[in-house]
């Protein structure tokens, strides 16, 4: 398992588990953003930060299946 892990990761750095990498790496990106301006906009509406961190955490990563579900491996 935990080799399956290792590989998956050395594919991943190299650029060939996903068929279009750069899909992945915008998408990544749009969720990244997402978590972000959801922490500053939870900070700027009074929210404790270690909330505003664990709700943009939990949003952000209910979202990711929704962003990746087109997604090709080689």
């Amino acid at each position: 398992m935990f080799d399956m892990f290792c590989n998956s990761v050395q594919l991943f750095l190299k650029g060939k588990l996903f068929h279009d990498f750069p899909k992945v790496a915008m998408l990544a990106g749009v969720g990244i953003g997402l978590a972000a301006a959801m922490v500053i906009a939870l900070a700027k509406m009074g929210c404790a930060l270690w909330a505003a961190v664990a709700i943009a955490g939990f949003c952000a990563g209910a979202v990711q299946p929704r962003l990746f579900r087109d997604l090709k491996y080689r």
